[in-house]
């Protein structure tokens, strides 16, 4: 479907470089497929949070060389 729309030009050019995208059409269409997609990523996270378990440092623990993740 095709729709004439005003659109903050700025805005369209921070999306784009952070989505990586070339296209404003592309720019436009992974934009709202985040926002489409946050739902289901919401509902996941709150999944993952719910496991009874410690959570504190696993980011530190998987950035650590893959050697000293094996030793812990």
């Amino acid at each position: 479907m095709k729709t004439v729309i005003d659109l903050d030009d700025e805005l369209l050019e921070r999306a784009r470089r952070e989505l990586g995208t070339k296209s404003k059409k592309d720019t436009i269409h992974a934009a709202l497929r985040i926002v489409a997609e946050r739902g289901e990523r919401m509902e996941a996270i709150r999944e993952l949070l719910s496991i009874d378990r410690d959570w504190t440092g696993l980011l530190e623990d998987d950035k650590a060389p893959r050697g000293e993740q094996d030793a812990a």
